[in-house]
């Protein structure tokens, strides 16, 4: 099951609350009865949902409701990734070493976190900061320019 479609049955379930429903949440997000059925399961065994009656009623636990809160959307997990593709891809950012070896080794760090199905998000905000402190550091207009882009990612919350 793709991570995109696990998320968001997590969160119609979320939206729904007390009235949660599996099979209304897999019909909301375009997941067939067995596909329902089968990322239930999943989720049950991983310990993020819990069953409340067999007519399909279900709630999240509060580890199931601790991972919806650290994922970022995944509209900004993917403009996020562009971002970080772009800082990586600019020359001429005028970094001396060690500095371009640290911001070389963040991005990385980055990348790689926001391939987890879940990113941790202290992960996240640290390599974020880091990430902006050396573009600060960093000479010229596009050094300025990727720092305005990556600023919208800052926030602890994504």
């Amino acid at each position: 099951m793709e991570d995109v479609k696990r998320l968001e049955f997590l969160r119609q379930l979320a939206s729904a609350g007390a009235k949660a429903n599996m099979w209304r949440a897999g019909e909301a997000v375009g997941l067939d009865h067995a596909a329902t059925e089968q990322l239930s399961l999943d989720l049950m065994a991983q310990g993020l949902l819990e069953m409340a009656s067999l007519s399909g009623a279900v709630r999240l636990t509060e580890s199931g409701q601790a991972e919806l809160d650290g994922a970022p959307s995944p509209d900004k997990a993917a403009d996020l990734g562009a971002v970080l593709r772009e800082i990586n891809e600019t020359r001429g950012l005028g970094l001396e070493e060690p500095a371009a070896a640290d911001l070389k080794a963040d991005l990385a760090t980055l990348q790689a976190a926001l391939q987890r199905r879940a990113p941790h998000a202290a992960v996240l905000e640290t390599c974020l900061k880091a990430v902006a402190a050396a573009l600060a550091k960093a000479a010229g207009p596009a050094a300025a320019a990727l720092s305005e882009k990556l600023a919208r990612f800052a926030a602890k919350k994504s």
